[in-house]
């Protein structure tokens, strides 16, 4: 948002609280005062300080929940309301260049204005899978999903951790790229908290971290076509001796991707794969799995690939496999997400409260 917004902003709920009467506002009006205030002095008018404005709001509502439409102190409080949800909302360069701080600083600056840190839940989840192809022999993949939950006003941000180095010119471009990919085709459901307040944005921020950093985090590399062969197995290579090699490989399309293993170029299968940094099992030749919420299905897990309207069964991309339709998302797709914000909940006292996923 502009600074001339935020000051339209402060003005019209300047007036509106001058109408109602209260023109020296005091308790949760005050803290909403408090976070409109801050909204451009601390935040330049960025995604984090509308999400700490319309927490602010959600908590008045909370404690006036069925106030008479024509009570004026509602009235202004639902006007700033309305006003702010459409710019959060609002994709402009102004609102979304200015939100790189959403993910990365969000705990220490809400807690400034909140007056109370909910620090994030990290969780992690070992799954496995039994997986058998026609033919050939049951084969068990594992692996780790980590997820970092935390709430911010309008939003549940579940941040994913991933490293991709592997040197040569394009590499911020390749990840800038996946992450708009990704984040793109993922954010698209709503969670309530089961706590009597409006749904929030389910937010997927796909996080680039350092190769080295000691943090949990997927390490992915490109599937390559090297000029000449490695000088030893990729899987022995330390991080410099990797970074070196690549250096001297191009980034190619092809099948056999796999978790740890991208096809950079391939939109669709780079969005399946991120299905499965957040907990989501194949869908085709699976026998069992196990740490995974959702019940087993052998009509669902146990088709052939590129058969079933699913994400993590078909792969086909739109772009480059003759116009054919990929899989798209199911609620399902969201269960191990599901179960890690409910023990959010638990971890901030709210174990009683149900969560709910829509799409």
């Amino acid at each position: 948002m502009t600074f001339q917004e935020c000051e339209k902003m402060r003005a019209k709920w300047a007036a509106d609280l001058k109408a109602a009467g209260k023109p020296t506002p005091s308790g949760k009006l005050l803290d909403i005062s408090d976070a409109l205030g801050a909204l451009w002095s601390t935040y330049q008018g960025s995604k984090l300080g509308l999400s700490i404005l319309l927490e602010m709001i959600d908590r008045w509502h909370a404690d006036n929940a069925s106030p008479s439409s024509t009570d004026k102190t509602w009235l202004a409080v639902t006007a700033l309301e309305r006003w702010a949800t459409t710019l959060v909302h609002k994709s402009s360069a102004a609102v979304n260049a200015r939100g790189a701080d959403f993910g990365q600083k969000v705990v220490s600056q809400r807690a400034a204005v909140l007056k109370t840190v909910r620090l994030p839940l990290k969780v992690c989840y070992a799954i496995r899978q039994k997986q058998q192809w026609p033919s050939e022999r049951l084969k068990t993949f594992s692996w780790d999903t980590y997820l970092e939950v935390s709430e911010h006003g309008p939003v549940m941000l579940v941040r994913v951790f991933a490293a991709y180095d592997p040197g040569g010119p394009h590499s911020q471009a390749i990840q800038q790229s996946m992450k708009n990919v990704i984040e793109s085709f993922w954010n698209v459901a709503r969670v309530n908290l089961g706590d009597g307040r409006k749904a929030r944005d389910l937010q997927f921020d796909l996080t680039w971290v350092d190769p080295s950093a000691g943090a949990y985090h997927q390490r992915i590399v490109p599937k390559t076509t090297p000029i000449g062969p490695p000088p030893k197995p990729l899987d022995q290579m330390n991080a410099a001796e990797l970074k070196s090699w690549r250096d001297q490989v191009s980034e190619t399309r092809g099948g056999g991707a796999s978790l740890s293993t991208w096809d950079v170029e391939d939109r669709v299968e780079v969005i399946h794969e991120f299905g499965h940094m957040i907990g989501n099992p194949d869908e085709y030749y699976v026998k069992s799995f196990e740490n995974v919420p959702t019940p087993y299905r052998a009509d669902i897990y146990d088709k052939p690939g590129f058969t079933t309207d699913s994400i993590m069964n078909n792969t086909d991309n739109y772009d480059k496999n003759n116009n054919k339709s990929y899989g798209k998302i199911h609620l399902r797709h969201f269960d191990t997400v599901k179960r890690a914000v409910q023990e959010y909940l638990s971890n901030t006292g709210r174990s009683g409260n149900t969560v709910t996923i829509t799409l």
